[in-house]
């Protein structure tokens, strides 16, 4: 059985959605397992643009299933619109939802708001955050709730009675909800995917061939990521198992990839040593498209660090790197990689720490070539191989594979 896992190894927002899309037709199954709608996966197929949200970019291919394991928290209102989305893809019998899956309800988008008001993390403000928090708190919501009305009516109403004492007694907030109000509006969106939901631990073990698809990336992950800057998820290979419900043994036949852009970009609040608030930034989000596919707003841009993603090599044990967007460094030339931080010999645990690191770089010849049209490694420019082959050596990780640019075609093995 083959099995492939596709994680981010930075911030997020490295390309991964193509990578998946591009991989995953040799695969019978494609899965998401953590996060939410706070992730977007752009892929852009024969010119048409598709963002995803919360189906796995698998599904984009015809015959290949997708599915939304246990780890995930669902918004059904955007699950509903995706579905709608690709109706032309008749995904309606590819697509599975686990039973387990827990359930974004109006309330947690509200304590969202007033969470974010406090701490200024950086949230997307989509209920992701608190849903988490509800689960781990044993009051969650789990799609299997929604095939019992009693059961569900009696978990809501709990749980709109905690919510309001919260928003009242501690933020000092008014909150007033109703429950039938909130209740026909989830059935309404439930009822046309009642069929979809599965025992996906099942479907996902006695499939042929998998692939993995990680949302956000390492560095947002909730236990080895910049906390409490990160996500409320294991955005990591370390969220594999809970978020799938399969046991830690069976992906020890698993090959891990991990996906970096070239240089590093970040979207919200929270340490980026690398980040260059200068004329360098700007032209790095210009030439890269940097605006996040699920809330618009401009990333903040640096170049490539390497401890960083030495660290995300080691921690997730991948056996490859694939390097996306080469192509926005086409137009520099002067490139610089972090190789060490003053004063830290690892990357720090503490925000502290990780908010005074300074970056010690290492100054790489640009190429000034056009590399998007490249199909084949001989059509690089020398430049631009020795970039790579320096990744390659502090990471002591081989470099796959590069995309140069957003269309399917725009790849080439190395």
């Amino acid at each position: 059985m083959e099995k492939l896992v596709i994680v981010g190894a930075q911030w997020g927002d490295e390309g991964k959605g193509k990578i998946v899309d591009l991989l995953s037709k040799d695969y019978e199954t494609a899965v998401r397992y953590q996060g939410g709608n706070n992730a977007g996966h752009t892929v852009i197929v024969e010119g048409k643009k598709y963002i995803l949200h919360l189906v796995p970019t698998g599904i984009l291919h015809k015959h290949t299933k997708g599915i939304i394991a246990q780890g995930m928290v669902i918004d059904l209102e955007v699950l509903s619109k995706e579905i709608k989305d690709l109706e032309a893809l008749d995904i309606e019998n590819r697509l599975f939802i686990s039973d387990r899956a827990h359930i974004i309800l109006p309330y947690h988008k509200i304590l969202d708001r007033l969470f974010e008001k406090k701490s200024n993390i950086g949230t997307t403000l989509k209920g992701i955050g608190p849903t988490y928090m509800m689960k781990y708190a044993r009051k969650g919501i789990r799609m299997v709730d929604l095939k019992d009305e009693d059961i569900f009516y009696s978990k809501l109403e709990e749980n709109l009675e905690f919510t309001k004492e919260l928003c009242e007694k501690v933020y000092n907030e008014s909150f007033d909800l109703n429950k039938d109000k909130v209740a026909e509006d989830i059935f309404r969106l439930f009822k046309p995917i009642e069929k979809n939901i599965k025992n996906t631990f099942r479907l996902i073990q006695t499939s042929k061939s998998v692939i993995f698809e990680g949302a956000q990336g390492v560095m947002l992950d909730i236990d080895i990521g910049t906390y409490p800057y990160v996500t409320s998820s294991n955005s990591s290979t370390l969220g594999l198992s809970n978020g799938t419900g399969l046991h830690p043994k069976y992906f020890t036949d698993a090959k891990f990839v991990g996906v970096s852009k070239a240089y590093t970009t970040r979207v919200g609040a929270g340490p980026f040593p690398t980040e260059l608030k200068d004329e360098i930034g700007d032209a790095l989000r210009d030439f890269g498209h940097e605006y996040g596919s699920t809330t618009g707003r401009p990333r903040r841009c640096g170049w490539l660090d390497l401890v960083a993603l030495k660290y995300a090599c080691d921690t997730n044990g991948f056996d490859e790197i694939i390097l996306t967007k080469l192509d926005v460094l086409d137009n520099f030339d002067e490139i610089k990689v972090c190789i060490a931080y003053e004063n830290f010999e690892d990357f720090p645990s503490s925000l502290k720490d990780m908010e005074n690191a300074k970056p010690i770089y290492k100054t790489l010849k640009g190429w000034k070539t056009n590399t998007k049209a490249a199909r084949d490694k001989s059509k690089l420019p020398k430049e631009a191989l020795d970039y790579i082959m320096f990744i390659e050596d502090y990471l002591n990780t081989k470099v796959s594979m590069l995309s140069t640019g957003p269309a399917r075609e725009d790849y080439l093995y190395l």
